[in-house]
């Protein structure tokens, strides 16, 4: 295996498993390392860049803890093939990062941007005053170009004056909030609840009406802990599960 995308600074004040670390979480949210793909063994990492075992074991240790490998017993350790959703709430990630980490192509469809004046659950969510106002976006998502999830997001205008000329078709809004306004989400609080999926998003999944989904309520707090995205999103219960690995300190 070849080790271009792994980068050791032994001068750097950053600790050499959070940089080993860092590169791997980079490499299989680029699509770099695909899911299934066998990582490089101890003795490999340790030889190609004189590093200790356990620089190495703390780094796969914390992956492990992320959902983002798997250690099979006598063969060593893979790039954790994702066939759930429970790994993506547990991390802060862009849909196309997190489409990169499957080896599935992402897509867009713009519904709505528009901006709203006062609705009482998204202004209470957000700690809006009824007179600001707020962005408002649905997208439907593709991934390989068949559907994959229907999301709002609802974005407090006072914080990102302008935010609304953007492309959401094709951008990120993510991106946009953190390259153009110095904000990024540094936290998120989630919840899942099942719900019969609206008429309108059923025809846009190509589902039957009445099916069960499941609905992501999402709010994501900047470095200032202040609250700049509330987000629902739609997933078809029969394509999507939500799969958890919980730890004892």
């Amino acid at each position: 295996m070849k080790f271009e995308f792994i980068q050791i600074d032994k001068y750097s004040p950053v600790p050499l498993y959070e940089q080993l670390k860092g590169c791997l979480i980079n490499a299989i949210r680029s699509g770099t390392l695909i899911p299934g793909q066998k990582l490089p063994t101890e003795d490999e990492l340790c030889r190609k860049f004189g590093i200790s075992r356990p620089v190495v074991r703390q780094a796969y240790g914390d992956l492990n803890k992320l959902g983002m490998l798997v250690r099979k017993r006598g063969s060593g350790s893979f790039v954790r093939s994702i066939t759930d959703r429970g790994i993506y709430l547990m991390q802060l990630v862009s849909y196309r990062e997190e489409l990169a980490m499957i080896g599935m192509k992402p897509g867009t469809d713009l519904k709505k941007n528009e901006i709203i004046s006062y609705h009482a659950p998204v202004y209470e969510k957000l700690r809006l005053d009824p007179k600001q106002h707020c962005l408002h976006l649905e997208r439907m998502r593709y991934a390989d170009k068949r559907p994959f999830t229907f999301i709002e997001n609802f974005v407090p205008m006072d914080l990102f004056p302008g935010i609304e000329a953007y492309d959401y078709g094709t951008d990120s809004l993510y991106r946009i909030m953190r390259d153009v306004y110095g904000i990024y989400p540094a936290k998120a609080v989630r919840s899942i609840r099942a719900e019969i999926i609206d008429p309108t998003q059923a025809r846009l999944f190509h589902i039957e009406k009445d099916s069960p989904v499941h609905m992501l309520e999402s709010i994501a707090y900047d470095q200032y802990e202040r609250p700049i995205d509330y987000s629902i999103e739609t997933y078809p219960g029969n394509t999507h599960r939500f799969d958890f690995v919980v730890y004892r300190d």
